[in-house]
């Protein structure tokens, strides 16, 4: 192979490796709920979801885990419906039951009577006294 044909064959070969590269992954559901979930604590920003079959709309204070080592978050339900206690009030949401979560801009401040012992959590891994 002369000089010429070892150039195009370099330059096909990396043409067909740019064009056929494995896509980047795609994050997962669950993780963009963490990201999206992070975000809101640090941002002291409003969330809004469907949980249990309910749009419901809080302000996240703490996210980490309950039992089994679910991931979780404690925030204030200000507005929606609930199977329990009417809002507004404290409860702990399993993300693995949370369905379409999206971010508000709305801000809150943290609620003086924000107790992360109260959460349920076992582990917090950050809430919105951490995130600042």
């Amino acid at each position: 192979m002369n000089r010429r044909g070892f150039l195009r064959a370099v330059g096909a070969t990396g043409m067909w490796l740019l064009l056929h590269r494995p896509a980047a992954a795609k994050p997962s559901r669950h993780q963009r709920g963490l990201e999206l979930l992070r975000a809101a604590i640090a941002g002291r920003k409003v969330i809004r979801f469907r949980y249990q079959g309910l749009e419901r709309e809080a302000e996240p204070h703490a996210l980490g885990v309950v039992s089994g080592g679910r991931p979780a978050f404690f925030g204030w339900q200000t507005k929606g419906r609930s199977r329990t206690d009417p809002p507004p009030g404290w409860r702990t949401f399993v993300l693995s039951e949370i369905k379409e979560l999206r971010g508000l801009k709305k801000p809150f401040a943290p609620r003086a009577d924000y107790r992360p012992e109260r959460s349920g959590l076992h582990e917090i891994e950050t809430d919105v006294h951490a995130a600042r």
